[in-house]
């Protein structure tokens, strides 16, 4: 197996990378060294294939995304629990393999346990690191959950009694037996979703022209719109396709299918945001069980660099934004600037490039696209003026081949009679600089880098786009981006192949940051349990404030604040690097000054007990990635604390030090914050955006002021009250009885927050800086309707392509 293909020749193979090298395959494990010694030496290429089953002593659970596995675990741990810590490993084409105990028994193997989990038990094998996989990506190990890190863990009950056979029908009896003696907010929620989705589909037109398949993917994009689960969506599909079959009879996985391709084409929960289910669907009550994710902290904007800190405020200003996503959209900008050109030292054999992945997280209408536009316009009118150069210099190059082919011409006729000489030599063709790229594929990416050895800056306005191009080739057997993406976070070396097959791009520091903004529910869907696993997420910096309206401000970007800050950027990209022994660039390396490793050494080591102490893994993720973070951040305030002189950068201060950390222990707050909203469940998300409707009411609330300003309360005080309870039982708040006023009467009771709830103002709250500007053009101030002052664009909308 290599590259996608299999070692048998055949084009399209079905089996690709399985076919086993012994004649009884399985049945000719070993386990002494001598055989397999031999076999290596013969087959030194071969994947590696391991038994399951109680002799091996292990039960693996095989989850496939592509066929919904990653739902239907996620479906399952909701309704049992979570899962312990056990061996796992990613198989390369997105999928995982979880390693369990055996149990002792009978344990078969099983296909569509779930659609998109199958079981390996007795008799069964699977594939394991470094093995290669069809899709061109290799196996390896989940970080920390390899097996010379951990050992398997038993099956909790209900798994257990899932995997047996025998034990299913009884476990799925007493689930519903349990549903409906005590049916839950969600079901009946859901089952009121599922009802309207199912009408909705009955209202499409029957009339197949080829195989219904047109009729099907519509019906599965009623049920995202609808926001049914897979299992739910599954089932109504099949309910209404019992009514109304088409042409061509579809399996489970063909649903599935289709429901995973409407999940790219719609928006999930539209028909409800629209009011179409909403009406008549009851509110989804809070509970208890979960604590709510911690409260918004303030980004703090004081421990930026002078330069950096009032650009920052200027914008958030203009826009009528959080602080935090201009603060968030300038780091990763002044990154892309200094690329390659510098990267810090932090010990003999680690270094850390100025590097950083960056995303504002906020609904469709929180201006996150004017913010994108004001910090990174002054490098558009950079790269235009790069453009025009660059022009300019085709048109000469042009000039100078006419000129060389004249030479050329001149000589060929002279080599006719006279001695023989060396050619003229051919003009060098200008290679243009680059910085900023957009919607770009990683075959280009390797081009641009090629041609751009000091690194990249990626803007997306919509950033789901770049994380959906990760697997863009890997249906066809090229391979996932993913690996390419994960070494450019690290400017590590990168071989990308071509897709006409004609060579590969080799790139020995591929440094690129990215910048971009999404919404909360495109980012758990863009970001799914394969794209966790593999670290991408836990790379990216993460800035999501809270919701708040967006008023009319007079105030805009000041000129001379936009000219400091396009005067800080130049001087960035200024910056000298430092050359090989061929003369190619290369980053100067900047070591730790003395007083700030102190600092440094302080705050890892209190860093690291803290990630040892989160149960998380994916917030256990970040936070090992933010170790790397606040050295890179360090670096960029070191940076841009030499550029106003233009001197070299010698080594990181002890006030560089200290500003990172006080910016990185806010990003962690963040990610704590952000990690609990991306594994809310429905109840969560309920509970989570009455918190937030509250605080943005001051902190209180009488039942008949949320009867009146939530329409899902209109008419349902019992309901209200009954959230507010629950409210008050977790913690989040009590209610108050006022006394009397001097004319007697009896006060409503009102729901308060607790303290720690109601912490949402922020700098951006003062005086008039709530809203978005449109000074007026001739004093020079920003239009954030569009970088270029052509208006209109709107949030949401692409900004341009760079």
């Amino acid at each position: 197996m290599a590259n996608g293909r299999c070692s048998c020749g055949k084009p399209g193979c079905g089996n690709a990378g399985k076919h086993p090298r012994t004649r009884r395959g399985l049945k000719d494990a070993r386990v002494n060294d001598a055989d397999i010694d031999h076999w290596w030496n013969r087959w030194p290429d071969a994947n590696i294939g391991i038994r399951t089953g109680v002799n091996a002593g292990i039960v693996v659970i095989d989850v496939d995304p592509r066929h919904g596995g990653d739902e239907s675990l996620a479906e399952l741990v909701r309704e049992h629990g979570e899962l312990p810590a056990t061996v796992g490993a990613l198989t390369g084409g997105g999928g995982r393999h979880l390693v369990f105990k055996h149990p002792s028994g009978t344990v078969r193997n099983r296909s569509n346990m779930r659609p998109g989990i199958d079981v390996r038990g007795d008799g069964g094998y699977i594939f394991v690191p470094p093995s290669n996989h069809a899709s061109g990506g290799r196996y390896r190990w989940r970080e920390g959950h390899g097996p010379h890190e951990m050992t398997p863990a038993e099956m909790p009950a209900w798994l257990l009694a899932l995997v047996t056979r025998g034990n299913l029908e009884e476990a799925n009896a007493d689930a519903a037996r349990v549903a409906e003696q005590a049916p839950t907010p969600t079901a009946v929620l859901t089952n009121e979703r599922a009802t309207r989705a199912l009408a909705a589909m009955r209202g499409l037109r029957a009339d197949d022209h080829k195989d219904g398949s047109r009729r099907l993917f519509a019906a599965a994009s009623i049920a995202v719109r609808f926001d049914l689960d897979t299992g739910c969506a599954l089932s109504t599909i099949r309910e209404y396709l019992h009514g109304a079959p088409t042409p061509r009879d579809y399996s489970d996985a063909d649903i599935l299918k289709r429901l995973q391709d409407a999940e790219r084409t719609c928006t999930r929960g539209e028909a409800l945001h629209n009011g179409q289910a909403r009406r008549a669907a009851p509110p989804s009550t809070p509970t208890p069980n979960t604590p709510p994710p911690e409260p918004f902290r303030p980004f703090p904007v004081d421990a930026l660099p002078d330069r950096m800190r009032v650009f920052v405020e200027a914008v958030a200003a203009a826009t009528g934004t959080d602080p935090a996503y201009a603060a968030l959209a300038a780091l990763v900008t002044v990154a892309g600037c200094i690329g390659n050109r510098v990267a810090v030292l932090v010990k003999s054999g680690w270094t850390e490039p100025a590097v950083l992945w960056g995303v504002l997280v906020g609904r469709s209408g929180t201006t996150k696209s004017p913010v994108l536009k004001l910090v990174t316009r002054a490098l558009i009118d950079l790269f235009r003026a790069e453009r025009r150069a660059f022009a300019d210099a085709m048109k000469e190059y042009a000039r100078e081949v006419g000129r060389h082919n004249v030479r050329l011409a001149e000589w060929k006729k002279s080599q006719r009679n006279g001695p023989p000489t060396d050619p003229p030599d051919e003009p060098e063709r200008p290679v243009e600089r680059r910085l900023l790229v957009s919607d770009i594929t990683v075959e280009k990416l390797g081009e641009l880098l090629e041609q751009s050895p000091l690194g990249l800056l990626l803007v997306r306005d919509e950033l789901a786009a770049w994380s959906g191009a990760f697997d863009r080739y890997a249906a066809g057997g090229k391979g996932s981006d993913q690996p390419a993406w994960l070494s450019m976070y690290d400017a590590a070396p990168v071989t990308i192949d071509r897709k006409s097959g004609k060579g590969n791009y080799f790139v020995e520091r591929a440094a690129v940051s990215v910048l971009g903004s999404i919404q909360p529910g495109t980012l758990a869907r863009s970001f799914g349990t394969a794209e966790r696993e593999a670290g991408l997420l836990a790379r990216v910096l993460v800035a999501y404030p809270p919701d708040r309206p967006v008023l009319w401000t007079e105030a805009a970007l000041p000129d001379d604040v936009a000219a400091d800050w396009r005067k800080l950027l130049e001087a960035l990209l200024a910056l000298p690097a430092a050359a090989d022994e061929h003369g190619d660039p290369r980053p100067r390396f900047i070591p730790i000054g003395q007083e700030a490793k102190a600092l440094w050494i302080e705050w890892h080591d209190r860093h690291a007990r803290e990630l040892v102490d989160t149960s998380n893994d994916d917030l256990a993720a970040h936070y090992a990635k933010l170790k790397g973070a606040c050295a890179r951040i360090a670096l960029l305030f070191a940076c841009v604390e030499v550029a106003a002189g233009g001197d070299a950068v010698a080594y990181i201060s002890a006030d560089a030090m200290r500003r990172a950390i006080a910016v990185v222990e806010w990003f962690k707050g963040e990610g704590r914050r952000v990690y609990a909203v991306l594994s809310e469940t429905e109840e969560d998300r309920a509970r989570r955006q009455l918190i937030e409707w509250i605080e943005r009411r001051g902190g209180a609330v009488t039942v008949r002021e949320l009867t009146h300003g939530l329409q899902q309360y209109r008419g349902r005080a019992d309901a209200a009250k009954a959230d507010l309870d629950a409210l008050a039982k977790a913690g989040c708040g009590a209610w108050e009885h006022p006394a009397p006023g001097p004319k007697g009467g009896r006060p409503s009771p009102r729901f308060v927050l607790a303290t720690g709830n109601t912490n949402t103002k922020t700098p951006a709250d003062v005086g008039v800086k709530e809203g978005i500007g449109i000074g007026d053009t001739a004093s020079g101030s920003a239009n954030v309707e569009g970088a270029d002052g052509n208006g209109g664009a709107g949030d949401g909308a692409d900004w341009g392509e760079v």
